[in-house]
């Protein structure tokens, strides 16, 4: 027997699975004021690009924009742009209809985001 992951059980579980797994996370953040440590960093003593990202979402839940910049600025300035994305996959997939747009991004815009990424992920660990 194959799973049919588009068959309406599934849609059902996911839209009541991931709103309350976001949910958790949220509450269990602002609560516990603490983010997951980050491996890479604990390994390396080398800041990737998401560190500070667990800092910067409870400094967010506790409407402390500033502070959240000072933790990872790329992830702040890039949080709405992931989430919009995220709820547009997550309606497409639960009620089986695209019904949020979205933008083409031209193959420059993507290398431009990336190599964006990339300085970022540089310009942070060298120290000023």
């Amino acid at each position: 027997m194959k799973l049919d992951f588009r068959s309406l059980p599934w849609r059902i579980a996911v839209g009541v699975a991931v709103p309350a797994a976001v949910l958790t996370g949220a509450l269990f953040l602002y609560a516990f004021r603490m983010g997951p440590p980050c491996p890479i960093y604990a390994v390396s003593g080398i800041y990737c690009i998401g560190c500070g990202a667990g800092r910067a979402c409870v400094s967010l839940l506790h409407g402390d924009l500033l502070g959240a910049m000072d933790y990872n600025l790329l992830f702040v300035l890039m949080l709405p742009f992931v989430a919009y994305f995220g709820v547009k996959v997550y309606i497409s997939y639960v009620f089986g209809r695209d019904i949020l747009p979205f933008p083409k991004i031209k193959l420059w815009v993507a290398l431009v985001i990336v190599a964006v990424v990339v300085v970022f992920g540089v310009l942070r660990n060298v120290p000023i």
